[in-house]
């Protein structure tokens, strides 16, 4: 929809700009405001969406039929949308983004609004889609756990630049390997006079948990050695990944624009 001020872009293979009709009849799009027709019954939206889009009549039904199956609202067919809650509604606009078969399905916030098992319900109807037919799924998302959970790749914008972008359990490429300590026995002012492994750094996150940084997980061990020659009590080593939301945090911080 937007003239690009610089470069060029591919979508599937296609120029968006001098072909957009070709690009948007491969794409199936749900966005945060769904945009349903309340008046209408769930099946009723959905086979007007196929009128749309040039199905023909036993085509859109059996289409109609699967997409609402897939999201589990076929018993509430021929219920009025007007008394959907925002969950079945985030449902509904799912189904029908799924109803043309996309190559390429655009989601924004697509669990927004449901309750635990519909999120489960989602997440998993999403993944097997990736998976089984190969499709790419680009998702927008403010829930960063959902993101780290499903994407095989990532990316972050702020203030419309792009920030990073890879594998969402390594985004930052630092380098850097951490693992948590419960200690005992180990007071704060205390932790620079200990002999610890060199480049090994402790943090402490209150209490009698710690973080280690370390270069490499071979350090480990000589850190425990050197804790315990100290007279400081190991009750717990467990090796750490640094999450999506702290990696966010750490790249651009918590001002606005970001997303």
């Amino acid at each position: 929809m937007l003239r690009s001020s610089a470069g060029e872009i591919r979508v599937l293979g296609v120029d968006p700009i001098s072909e957009g009709q070709a690009v948007r009849s491969r794409c199936g799009v749900m966005l945060d405001n769904v945009g349903l027709y309340d008046r209408l019954s769930a099946i009723q939206n959905l086979q007007f969406a196929g009128r749309i889009a040039h199905m023909d009549s036993g085509d859109r039904r059996d289409r109609v039929e699967a997409a609402l199956r897939r999201v589990d609202l076929w018993d509430g067919r021929d219920d009025h949308v007007s008394g959907f809650s925002k969950g079945m509604r985030q449902k509904l606009g799912l189904a029908r983004a799924l109803m043309t078969d996309p190559d390429l399905l655009i989601l924004h916030e697509p669990t927004a609004g449901l309750d635990p098992a519909s999120i489960v319900m989602v997440r998993e109807l999403l993944v097997s889609l990736a998976q089984e037919s190969g499709r790419t799924i680009f998702l927008c998302t403010h829930l960063l756990a959902e993101a780290q959970r499903m994407c095989d790749k990532v990316a972050i914008i702020q203030s419309g630049r792009l920030v990073a972008i890879g594998d969402p359990n390594n985004l930052g490429q630092t380098g850097v390997n951490t693992v948590r300590l419960t200690l005992s026995g180990l007071v704060p002012e205390k932790v620079g006079a200990r002999s610890l492994p060199r480049g090994v750094e402790l943090i402490s996150l209150g209490g009698s948990e710690w973080r280690a940084a370390i270069s490499q997980p071979e350090d480990v061990e000589p850190l425990v050695a050197a804790l315990v020659q100290g007279h400081i009590g190991v009750r717990a080593v467990v090796p750490e990944q640094v999450s999506l939301e702290e990696e966010y945090l750490r790249l651009v911080g918590g001002g606005e624009g970001n997303e």
